[in-house]
């Protein structure tokens, strides 16, 4: 469905696309200008190939011709006054570009009025009460038989296994006052798409055998499950890193991660769904963890992390059932303040 936008919307939008256009202009004359500059002090210097070029400079000259004769003058300022015209022409531009930017600021102030007016509108008409229901508190006790998709709690061995991870980022705007009102959803979903290139670029040098998107969140399947430390302590620092980079954009970042453990690709698909119903609880800046991930982490030679108990969450879909299942945080094992906590 197409998404109707406001009159001051098509305003941003006309003015931005004047902008671009504009700073292409302003390029040239500043670049011509320092052509112009160029190719004069070439002249002064007589250089004989200079006349090769002259075809650049034809039009401006029979301008500046017109109230500028250089005869019996020992030099020619042609070129000069060309220049000066277009660096003066390249800074009116550059004046109608400021402008342009502080209108289309003063039309994103006006935009975010209108749109926090229309939605107390709507709050004051809606009359129907909003509800929130817990899945954890919903519905009766069902059978593994029952459940569209149940976990496997039996014991894989790890190299057989691979590592699963799916990532999902969460966005709003650092206000600079109480008045800000949120990004739109529109805005959202591009901010996301630039967070979601951002975490492949990083992610690329992890090389992982299988990457791609399931329900518009990012997912990573690496070859051998023993990679789960060294990712692990990759992801960290990376996320920080993250984070602090979109802060000069004002926008605040949190994440929702997930790993798992599978052992055969064609149950990809099964154990995302798993994972993303996971990612709806937003644990946010957490490692959540599977049951599936612990069991196959325990029987690990070695481990740098300890998968600690979060609790037990309802992971159906399906609102009429419940389906207790335990998830788990990683915790540096080295770190026994985490550890207690």
């Amino acid at each position: 469905m197409a998404i109707q936008q406001s009159k001051t919307a098509k305003q941003i939008n006309l003015f931005t696309q004047i902008i671009t256009c504009v700073k292409l202009f302003r390029f040239f004359f500043f670049f011509y200008a320092i052509l112009s500059f160029v190719f004069w002090f070439l002249n002064v210097m007589e250089v004989k190939w200079l006349y090769l070029f002259n075809w650049l400079f034809v039009f401006p000259y029979q301008i500046v011709s017109i109230f500028y004769k250089p005869e019996g003058v020992a030099a020619d300022f042609s070129l000069v006054i060309i220049g000066g015209v277009s660096i003066l022409i390249g800074f009116i531009l550059d004046f109608f570009i400021n402008n342009l930017y502080q209108k289309i600021e003063e039309l994103q102030e006006e935009e975010e009025k209108r749109i926090k007016a229309k939605r107390m509108r709507r709050k004051k008409t809606s009359s129907a009460p909003y509800v929130q229901q817990n899945n954890s508190q919903i519905g009766q006790m069902a059978t593994v038989d029952d459940l569209p998709y149940a976990v496997n709690t039996s014991p894989v061995k790890v190299e057989d296994s691979k590592l699963l991870f799916i990532i999902s980022p969460h966005i709003s705007k650092i206000k600079k006052n109480e008045n800000d009102i949120e990004l739109t959803f529109q805005e959202v979903e591009i901010w996301k798409q630039r967070v979601n290139k951002k975490l492949i670029e990083n992610f690329n040098y992890s090389k992982p055998i299988q990457k791609g998107y399931y329900r518009k969140n990012l997912f990573l399947m690496y070859k051998e499950f023993n990679y789960a430390d060294d990712f692990i302590y990759y992801i960290k620092p990376t996320l920080a890193s993250i984070i602090e980079e979109f802060k000069k954009y004002r926008i605040k970042l949190s994440f929702c991660n997930v790993l798992s453990a599978i052992s055969d690709s064609s149950t990809l698909e099964k154990e995302l769904d798993c994972m993303d119903t996971i990612l709806s609880l937003n644990f946010l800046n957490e490692i959540v963890v599977t049951n599936r991930f612990k069991i196959n982490y325990d029987n690990k030679a070695t481990h740098q992390y300890a998968a600690i108990l979060k609790g037990e969450y309802n992971l159906s879909k399906n609102l009429t059932i419940t389906n207790r299942q335990p998830l788990y945080i990683i915790k540096d094992k080295n770190n026994r303040e985490n550890l207690e906590r």
